[in-house]
């Protein structure tokens, strides 16, 4: 049920100001910045330096290597013309006019497909580096932007909103001798344009620096400093001009880190001269000049579509798909794209039926996962878009919290243990199976049950270092997938469990092996099938 008024454009003024106060707050916060820290600009992207002494002290116990880049999709995405159920008549009986026409729809599998305007992205989900984790909300959900996405930022109950983020508190904890963090001149985290987020704020400190503009970010590159502080007047009102100045440099104490990852590498492939592209060029040229910081985030505004969805959400994934693809090739020419997770996330999804020629606040939505380091394909059933499964607004019902999602990038990228996951999410949430080819993902046919057994061909293939190897279940039954060399001996076993009827693929890294042919097998109750596989480095 809506908290408050301003959900839907019928709203009126209560949605005006609904949108007035997400401004005025966005503004206040980079007042905020101001007063804790300075601007800094590279390549007219605003970049803020997150200091904060818990993230360092905890990535530098864990001497990971891994990287997350968050991609938050503010106003709120319409999860059902982004990835579309177009064998599903609910979705066109309650989308007349702006349903994504079953012939445009680029499928992935057999039920689900996503918006032509995605079709960027269409390589790296054949490549096996995309997966798609289906309805993902929150118990009790809240309509209004700002708080929605302060429950996904700050990883709370709708009803008791934590004053500080996941990621804060995942940075704040006191691991390791301080000196250790005095040592280090390296950013642990960076977020890309807009204002600080909540995201990084830890329990007892707001440690952001903001690099408000991308300019600002040229002159750290440039000059080493923000502010000139030669040719001031040499007059009282000079020497204190000269004395802020010189304190604002003096803040940013990680320029000369920055300054010297920006510098050591490139771009390897053109990008748009657009918002999130624009953002990702910098986060791909620090990742590969080896800045060192962990976790980035940029954002793309726009989505809150209540009129004109059709085309302007069109164009917003259009931006959205061509900066992803940027990015991940710009990464893959650098050997990067093992260590770099990238995520999608919105504040929620939009109703299921349409108003107007634009849908209002929803709930649940999907999430997209960018990597060679992820499990592909889809995760959970297709969208139950039929009455009897829409809560009483008419609502998707979530099937994943998405602090499951958290837990499982602490746990299975990070590193953490469960018990310091757990902390810091609030409690303890079962995991997804989007990282370790251990688990395997379905491929989003949960209506159409498969008849028989069947092992694919491993796809790409030939491969190097990663393939994807699919199989269909007609039942629920104990399975186990191995992979041998040409010799016979066991190399390793990708898979050891119950699973229940479906399509599902299985992703194996074959970095540390030499180029040769392999061998896998399934055996899957009374059903046993092998085929070969090539890898060529």
């Amino acid at each position: 049920m809506d908290r408050i008024k301003g959900t839907s454009l019928k709203d009126g003024i209560h949605h005006d100001h609904h949108h007035d106060l997400c401004s005025r707050r966005d503004f206040l916060s980079r007042l905020g910045l101001f007063a804790t820290g300075s601007a800094l600009m590279l390549s007219s992207t605003p970049v803020h330096a997150l200091q904060s002494s818990s993230l360092f002290r905890k990535l530098a116990q864990l001497e990971t290597d891994k990287i997350l880049v968050l991609i938050q999709l503010n106003g709120g995405n319409d999860g059902l013309n982004t990835f579309i159920p177009y064998e599903n008549d609910h979705y066109y009986n309650a989308r007349p006019s702006i349903a994504i026409r079953k012939n445009d729809v680029i499928g992935l599998s057999d039920t689900m497909g996503m918006h032509p305007a995605l079709e960027p992205l269409r390589s790296i989900w054949d490549d096996g580096s995309m997966g798609i984790i289906q309805n993902v909300g929150y118990p009790d959900p809240i309509l209004s932007h700002f708080t929605s996405s302060d429950v996904w930022l700050t990883s709370s109950d709708s009803d008791n909103i934590k004053p500080s983020g996941w990621l804060g508190r995942y940075l704040d904890g006191d691991y390791i001798e301080q000196e250790l963090m005095n040592q280090s001149n390296v950013p642990l985290a960076v977020n890309i344009g807009g204002s600080s987020s909540l995201l990084f704020k830890g329990p007892d400190n707001n440690t952001a620096i903001t690099f408000s503009s991308v300019g600002a970010l040229d002159r750290i590159t440039q000059q080493g400093q923000v502010y000139s502080t030669s040719n001031l007047p040499d007059t009282a009102f000079g020497n204190e001009m000269r004395f802020v100045r010189e304190q604002i440099n003096n803040s940013f104490q990680y320029a000369e880190s920055i300054k010297e990852a920006y510098d050591k590498s490139s771009n390897q492939v053109d990008y748009e001269s657009r918002n999130i592209s624009m953002s990702l060029q910098v986060v791909a040229r620090l990742i590969k000049g080896g800045l060192g910081s962990k976790i980035y985030m940029v954002s793309l505004d726009g989505f809150d579509t209540h009129t004109d969805q059709p085309s302007s959400h069109q164009n917003l994934l259009q931006l959205l798909s061509n900066g992803i693809r940027s990015f991940y090739d710009d990464l893959k020419a650098g050997g990067n794209t093992s260590e770099v997770l990238t995520m999608t996330f919105s504040e929620f999804g939009r109703r299921v039926e349409q108003n107007g020629q634009g849908t209002d606040h929803g709930t649940a939505a999907p999430i997209m996962l960018f990597g060679d380091g992820i499990t592909p394909g889809f995760f959970g059933n297709d969208p139950k878009l039929d009455r009897d499964n829409l809560d009483e607004n008419g609502n998707l019902v979530y099937e994943y919290d998405f602090r499951s999602v958290y837990t499982t990038i602490l746990t299975d990228w990070f590193g953490l243990s469960e018990q310091e996951t757990a902390e810091v999410i609030g409690r303890e949430y079962q995991k997804i199976g989007f990282l370790g080819s251990e688990i395997p993902t379905s491929n989003g046919t949960d209506p159409s049950i498969p008849g028989t057994f069947k092992l694919e061909q491993n796809y790409p293939n030939p491969f190097n270092p990663t393939t994807t190897i699919s199989f269909s279940l007609p039942a629920s039954t104990r399975v186990k997938l191995e992979v041998f060399d040409i010799q016979g001996r066991r190399i390793n076993v990708l898979l050891n469990s119950e699973l229940s009827a479906g399509s599902h693929r299985v992703r194996f890294d074959a970095s540390r092996l030499a180029s040769g042919v392999y061998l896998y097998k399934l055996d899957a109750g009374q059903f046993s099938e092998s085929k070969t596989m090539t890898l060529i480095k």
